[in-house]
């Protein structure tokens, strides 16, 4: 059980990391040639998904984290473009609640079994 729980740390980590380098790519993509409010408006959202993601992964709370993976993923479709990095953050953030998840329904099984 140890080693799951290490693991599961390892990737909630590392999800909170990609959403880290995420907003940073995005701040970096933000004043390129192109500008404008629209950019701005579609950054601000794809961050927000991004950011509530990783604060449902810190937080333990599954339903913070299916929003901002759903809006990351609807995002990540909209704006082709960055999607090269949007979705790997997604598919990290549903890893890190799914391992999250089971680790707590088989500490609680095996509290409950005690």
């Amino acid at each position: 059980m140890g080693a799951l729980r290490s693991k599961t740390d390892l990737v909630r980590g590392i999800a909170v990391l990609s959403v880290l380098g995420l907003v940073g790519v995005l701040l970096y993509y933000l004043p390129q040639p192109g500008y404008s409010q629209s950019r701005l408006v579609l950054f601000g959202l794809i961050a927000g998904a991004a950011v509530l993601g990783g604060v449902g992964i810190v937080l333990h709370r599954a339903t913070l984290t299916a929003v901002g993976v759903v809006g990351l993923f609807l995002l990540g479709f909209w704006q082709a473009v960055l999607s090269v990095f949007i979705l790997p953050v997604a598919a990290l953030l549903v890893a890190a609640a799914l391992l999250d998840r089971f680790e707590n329904t088989r500490t609680a099984s095996s509290k409950q079994s005690s």
